[in-house]
Parts: C-alpha cells; structure tokens; sequence
C-alpha cells in the first residue's frame, strides 16, 4: 500500500485565499468546519491571537584578561600581619578596583562607580571607596558581612570577585545582572590572573581597557593605595 507524501489538507476556497493573501502557512491553522476542514473564520481567529512572546536580546559580552605581579603585594600584606595591621586581600582589590574606576573618565559615570563585592553569602555594594583609607573601607566591609548584607538587587559598576589559586586562567565569565562589569582575580602568592568581563552596549573597549590598565598598576604597586 502506497501513502501520499503530501496529503491535503481540507480547506475552503475563500480561506485558501485569505492566507494566502496575508502570508500564511495553512500548516499552522487548526480547521473547525466537518472533517477539520479550514474555514476562512479559523484564518481570522488567527490573525487575531497576539504574537508570541520573545526573548530579551542578550547582552554583548566581551572580555579581556592579563597577568598581575603580586610579588609587592604579598610582602605588603606580610608586613600588615606581622604589624598586627589585619588587612587583606579583599581591603587592598577593593580600593584597586575603587581607585581604578574614579581614574578613568566614562567608567565613573557608570552607575555612580560603585563595586560589588562577592561575598560567600550574596554581594556587598561600597562606593567612595577612594575618600577612605583601608582601615574604614575594611570596617565597612566587614560590618556588612557581620550583619549579613546581601546587596545583589542593587546596581553597580563592577563586581568583583576574589579566588585563590594557582596556573588557574579564567577563560570566561557571565556578567552578573545590574553589573555592567564583573572582574575576577585568581590570586597566588607571586602572581595573579585576572580577567574583566565588560557589557559592550554600556562600556567601549577603551574604558575597560584603561581600567584593567590601572587596577593592574595598583596591585602590581600597592603603596600607592594607601594613601
């Protein structure tokens, strides 16, 4: 027994020519007339259903990465330790990433430059981070932790996030919602890589470029943070 490949389907002329008329496939139409035959009411009923729903464009994400010396950075953060000067890692990233962003002309219009920390529990948001120095922005940072701030809803600039390992290159990272930037710095002792991920809408390869440049210069020369 032989099956047609094609079987038509039972339409009525006047429907047959009201889709064809507006660019309708008829495989798309459920017929309502004896035998389900299409008639030209199915064709006006739909036309009439809404469109279906689509999805957001997704955002453009571009990144860029490089290596950071932190031979410097490391002795620093010994000598706060044996000056019984708790500062860590955390405190001195933040005021890099602060720092960096209040250099660059177009990053410090973003949201109000302010950085999102990642945290074990959510994200913590601190801006002004360059009118302190480390011992009141390490208060801040840790009384928001005390009290169990999760400021994700919140925007911000960047978010950073701190990982500690060794030969591990991050190759790639989602921007997180409201962060138009997210900066991740895999730390060892004598080096770190880093990689900024960066919405192209929001931020030109220019400005993250010239703010990777400078959080960079700032760990690989940290003195200059404590001012």
């Amino acid at each position: 027994m032989t099956v047609a490949a094609n079987v038509r389907r039972p339409v009525s002329p006047y429907a047959r020519r009201l889709a064809r008329e507006r660019g309708l496939s008829l495989a798309e139409i459920v017929g309502s007339g004896p035998n389900n035959r299409i008639i030209a009411a199915d064709v006006a009923e739909f036309l009439a259903r809404p469109p279906a729903p689509t999805a957001p464009p997704g955002r453009q994400v571009s990144a860029l990465g490089t290596t950071i010396q932190l031979t410097a950075l490391t002795q620093l953060l010994g000598a706060f330790a044996q000056a019984d000067t708790p500062f860590t890692l955390e405190d001195v990233a933040l005021r890099a990433a602060g720092c960096a962003l209040d250099d660059v002309p177009g990053a410090n219009k973003i949201l109000g430059a302010p950085i999102a920390l990642e945290t074990a529990p959510g994200q913590i948001v601190l801006g002004d981070i360059r009118k302190g120095s480390l011992a009141p922005l390490r208060a801040r940072r840790l009384a928001a932790i005390e009290a169990g701030r999760n400021q994700s809803n919140e925007l911000a600039t960047c978010s950073l996030r701190l990982l500690a390992g060794s030969d591990i290159r991050p190759v790639m990272l989602p921007l997180l919602p409201g962060r138009p930037m997210r900066l991740v710095l895999v730390a060892g002792m004598a080096s770190g890589e880093c990689l900024l991920s960066f919405d192209a809408e929001q931020v030109s390869e220019d400005v993250a470029t010239e703010f990777l440049t400078r959080f960079k210069a700032y760990l690989e020369i940290p003195i200059r943070l404590l001012a």
